[in-house]
């Protein structure tokens, strides 16, 4: 199942166009991360069958169970009305089942290239230190 919310992590960021840190870190409330949010939280509870108490382990940004209740009613009310919102979740499960893998892969390639940044900065900063 971690497997499934990495795969969906990773392409919510891609189709919203947000870093997947959004997802386990609450730095914005932005509207592109709030909808992405409300996708992953309706995703885990209506595929992966996720209870709302058990919410916060796998999208540690949520502060409690109730703002997953809140947006899964959300989610709901805008798949009932609105066409646009169900037509863009159903693209989000096709691309989980076709390109989901490539998405973790980009996500696996760009934490390299950070964590290899990020050593090299600590090496100055130690150089500079002594």
């Amino acid at each position: 199942m971690e497997k499934s919310v990495q795969i969906a992590k990773s392409v919510l960021a891609n189709m919203f166009n947000i870093d997947v840190i959004h997802f386990d870190k609450h730095v914005s409330r932005s509207a592109n991360i709030n909808e992405a949010r409300r996708f992953l939280i309706y995703y885990l509870v209506k595929e992966l069958n996720v209870k709302y108490l058990h919410m916060k382990h796998h999208v540690p940004a949520l502060t409690n169970h109730a703002t997953a209740i809140h947006h899964f009613k959300k989610m709901e009310q805008l798949m009932d009305v609105e066409w646009i919102t169900r037509q863009r979740y159903d693209e989000f499960k096709k691309k989980m089942d076709t390109e989901g893998h490539s998405h973790l892969l980009k996500d696996y390639t760009n934490a390299i290239k950070e964590m290899h940044m990020i050593k090299d900065r600590l090496e100055k900063l130690k150089d500079m230190i002594e």
